[in-house]
């Protein structure tokens, strides 16, 4: 795919052991930077562009960058998408868009960040593991942050359910859309951030089995995937 810039990375495992002890009793939070907490939307923005699908591993909507105010905006012309418009602003309740620092912080800056994301398969669906920082595992159940493997963290619809319980997310795969052709499907997973870049290109947080890279320079006019976000505070947090 063009416009778009790869960084694999080395891998290298970490182990989660069960615990077998309850979950606490702490809402899921994702350090998004020193002092930003989030937590995530339960799936991907939906189609239709009003709201998340209902299981996590379905593929949602693929939108050009910031099309807000026009979801069915499916020009090949960049110019045709000059402003960042969030598709939060179809939903309300003080969801939005990451920024591509977000992103970054999140995977590779926070506490322990190397230990917290994977790839995963859920249901024949891959994607890409993201673990809360407060996560506790449950009982009985596996996870590896083995970057390279995806064969590693298997997990069925009933197992995966047990992890979201727990506060883990899943980003599928949804691949790309270029004008109405879908490319890349259960291969690739790109994400828009909010943040563009000059001559029309945006930020987006990308991954594949064996690459993992929150810097693509990609053309605002490829569709890909949304995962929105909201602000919580410590108190909420500890609710």
């Amino acid at each position: 795919m063009k416009s778009l810039k790869y960084l694999t990375l080395l891998s290298f495992v970490s182990i989660i052991a069960c615990n077998t002890g309850p979950l606490d009793n702490t809402m899921p939070v994702f350090s998004v930077g020193p002092n930003t907490m989030v937590e995530f939307a339960s799936g991907n923005l939906s189609e239709d562009g009003h709201g998340f699908v209902s299981n996590p591993t379905d593929y949602g909507g693929l939108f050009g960058w910031g099309t807000g105010d026009n979801l069915d905006n499916t020009s090949e012309d960049y110019h045709d998408y000059p402003v960042f418009h969030d598709w939060a602003e179809n939903i309300g309740e003080g969801w939005r868009t990451p920024t591509v620092a977000e992103w970054r912080y999140l995977l590779f800056e926070r506490q322990n960040a190397d230990q917290k994301w994977a790839p995963a398969t859920v249901d024949s669906v891959h994607g890409l593991l993201i673990l809360p920082d407060n996560f506790v595992l449950p009982a009985n159940c596996r996870f590896e942050s083995r970057h390279l493997r995806r064969t590693v963290n298997v997990y069925t619809t009933t197992q995966w359910q047990i992890m979201e319980a727990a506060g883990a997310i899943f980003l599928p795969c949804s691949g790309f859309r270029w004008g109405t052709d879908i490319y890349g499907h259960n291969c690739e997973g790109i994400y828009w951030t909010s943040t563009p870049t000059e001559n029309y290109g945006a930020h987006s947080m990308y991954f594949s089995l064996d690459t993992l890279n929150t810097d693509p320079d990609g053309e605002r006019h490829f569709g890909h995937s949304v995962r929105l976000v909201r602000d919580i505070s410590s108190e909420r947090s500890n609710r």
